[in-house]
């Protein structure tokens, strides 16, 4: 019997829908139930965890557990530039999926077993983020490298039903997981989610035959060397900043920082020597040291002018000169790109919060219900508007609000759409401060605030969340050069780590009471909608997919 060859690249005259989209589909809705499951009790159990421990009181004990909270999701966020640097050099996006899936079910296994050790937590939550980050640039790439020329008009409606079972999962996970915490214990509640993971593992090998396998570039012993090395300047120039700056010390913290650039920059030397490669890391540390050596403008001033724009382009010259424009679009693509993400960082600072400021808020609220009988929603419970809107708003958009804004004149490109998106965000918190400033003004013993008022500020920042979320994943995977695919999901992802890195140090910040923490962000996020629009203004898209 012949062995299975997996297709190299989609069909160019298949029109309907590929039929491996049903595996990946499937596979993200079990693999975010039991993420956003885990995570949306994660805020309480921390805080009862360093209560036990003597942390601090309740007040202190949440804000560190905030911190560790948003430190876990910076961590998911970063880990992508790994995962997608191992996807498009070494091992493709399938087999790099399947692979840190399986690290992913460990860091489950983890929880579950280590739930009431802050150490067992804390590596628990380690392996989740390294197998959930890795492999989250690798499935959004994944889904459009299904898609050939015949079929490429369903990309849209197909990330938007990515989207959507997202969402699904989420709803259900934030309804049961903290009532099987609160009726069954942290056991089950973590379990849960990890037996869900697994099945979402198992249901995308079951799609192995169907898929669209684009293979890695270049492989081999080269390919390796670029995974290391890759990852090593990853970890000095971002991981060691991101998530080390407090554990060590001032003198181990930038040795190690320069080690591990010199060590990569030294690898990837050996690794140009076996095979010279014109990949992105490549361009851009030949068009670095062009320009320390002075070469680059000369190489600009000499260039020629071709059909990507990047002969004369001061940076980019020498490269160009070297290794082709072709080569040297690619990097180009990602820096133009990554300037419009920068500003996103501020808005996924904002969305995360409802899984930990929103939640403090919710503790001190009414959770009482009168209706249908009277429900007591807990704290995290709440979360669950998040998914459902999202799940009702994605069509009402489609088919009511987007032809309407068109209708009067409006025309919604991509990055309009990110930008109103991004001042409903700052309109949402600053909803959300008004309600906090209310529940501060409630006097010992008075009557709380009910936690129906948090339906406002979680109904704007859902509809900023589908105009930013949404928009920005379609946008990030059409502008990027179909080698690159994975690897500007990963900088795609990397602005929502450095948006809960941003979390991280204003909640550490003395003095500062729940209700200005919200006011500082509703205000960080206004300015940061301001500027990325003016950026939107004068960007000129490019489609690589025609």
């Amino acid at each position: 019997m012949a062995s299975y060859q997996p297709k190299t690249a989609p069909d160019p005259n298949e029109t309907g829908w590929p039929g491996g989209v049903p595996y990946i589909i499937g596979n993200e809705g079990c693999e975010r139930f039991s993420f956003y499951g885990m995570k949306s009790i994660l805020q309480v159990h921390l805080t009862a965890l360093f209560v036990i421990a003597g942390i601090g009181d309740e007040l202190a004990s949440e804000k560190h557990a905030q911190e560790m909270v948003h430190l876990f999701i910076a961590g998911v966020y970063a880990f992508p530039m790994i995962g997608a640097i191992i996807a498009d050099r070494l091992w493709g996006k399938y087999n790099t999926i399947l692979a840190l899936s399986l690290v992913y079910c460990a860091g489950h296994a983890v929880l579950a077993v280590g739930e009431n050790s802050i150490t067992g937590m804390y590596i628990g939550l380690a392996l989740i983020a390294v197998g959930s980050g890795g492999i989250k640039p690798c499935v959004s790439a994944h889904v459009g490298d299904q898609f050939g020329k015949g079929n490429w008009n369903l990309v849209s409606k197909v990330f938007q039903a990515f989207y959507w079972i997202i969402n699904f999962g989420s709803f259900f996970a934030t309804l049961a997981i903290p009532y099987l915490n609160k009726e069954y214990g942290t056991s089950v509640a973590f379990g849960i989610p990890g037996i869900l993971m697994f099945i979402a593992t198992i249901w995308f090998w079951m799609g192995r035959k169907k898929f669209v396998h684009i293979p890695a570039r270049p492989g081999g012993r080269t390919g390796a060397l670029d995974a290391v090395s890759g990852s090593l300047l990853f970890m000095g120039f971002i991981g060691l900043p991101m998530f080390f700056t407090s554990i060590l010390g001032t003198v181990a913290f930038w040795s190690t920082m320069a080690g591990c650039i010199i060590l990569g920059l030294w690898l990837f030397g050996q690794r140009q020597k076996i095979e010279e490669d014109d990949g992105f890391l490549a361009v851009m540390i030949y068009a670095a040291a062009s320009l320390v050596r002075g070469t680059s403008k000369k190489d600009a001033a000499e260039g020629e002018d071709d059909e990507f724009g990047v002969g004369r382009h001061w940076f980019f010259a020498s490269a160009a000169k070297k290794f082709g424009p072709e080569s040297t679009e690619g990097p180009r693509a990602v820096l133009r790109i990554i300037s419009v993400f920068f500003l996103v960082s501020v808005f996924w600072a904002l969305f995360d919060q409802h899984s930990s400021s929103w939640i403090r808020q919710a503790k001190r609220m009414d959770l009482h219900l009168n209706m249908f009988g009277g429900i007591d929603l807990l704290p995290s419970q709440i979360g669950a508007l998040n998914p459902l809107m999202v799940m009702l708003l994605i069509p009402f958009n489609n088919w009511g609000f987007y032809p309407l804004l068109e209708k009067l004149g409006l025309k919604l490109s991509p990055l309009r759409k990110m930008t109103m998106g991004m001042l409903m965000a700052s309109v949402a918190f600053v909803a959300v401060a008004l309600i906090q400033e209310a529940i501060e003004t409630v006097p010992e013993g008075g009557e709380k605030l009910s936690v129906m008022w948090q339906v406002i500020p979680y109904f704007i920042m859902t509809q900023a969340e589908v105009m930013v979320s949404i928009t920005g994943l379609e946008f990030a995977y059409t502008q990027a050069p179909q080698r690159m695919k994975s690897t500007i999901m990963g900088f795609w992802l990397l602005c929502v780590a450095l948006g809960s890195k941003l979390v991280v140090i204003v909640t550490g910040l003395e003095g500062l009471s729940l209700s200005e923490f919200f006011w500082v962000f509703a205000g960080l996020m206004a300015a940061a909608a301001v500027l990325f629009g003016l950026r939107a203004s004068v960007y000129t898209y490019r489609d690589y997919n025609h």
